[in-house]
């Protein structure tokens, strides 16, 4: 199961770092791609398991705004995402 959906997130630049830290943390393992290095403000690089525009040539955020990232994220089931299945569950049943 899966849902697609793209977030804006801003972070102060000194939290930068830890913020990619934290969300590596939900990524799936093991990752099909090659890992990314990102330069982050300051010259720290932090490695991750995500692609950079589906690539992962490393990536120079000292002297950027923005960033973007392609990832896949894991989380527990809630009883949101349990009624997602079950709905979507039950519409492919009658659809057969």
């Amino acid at each position: 199961m899966g849902l697609d959906y793209s977030y804006e997130i801003f972070v102060p630049a000194q939290n930068i770092a830890g913020a990619l830290v934290e969300l590596a943390e939900l990524a799936p393992r093991p990752h099909r791609a090659p890992p990314l290095t990102l330069t982050m403000p300051g010259g720290d690089q932090v490695v991750v398991p995500f692609t950079s525009n589906f690539k992962s040539e490393p990536v120079d955020c000292s002297t950027s705004s923005t960033l973007e990232l392609d990832t896949s994220i894991m989380f527990g089931v809630d009883n949101a995402v349990r009624e997602f299945f079950e709905v979507r569950s039950d519409a492919v049943k009658r659809s057969a």
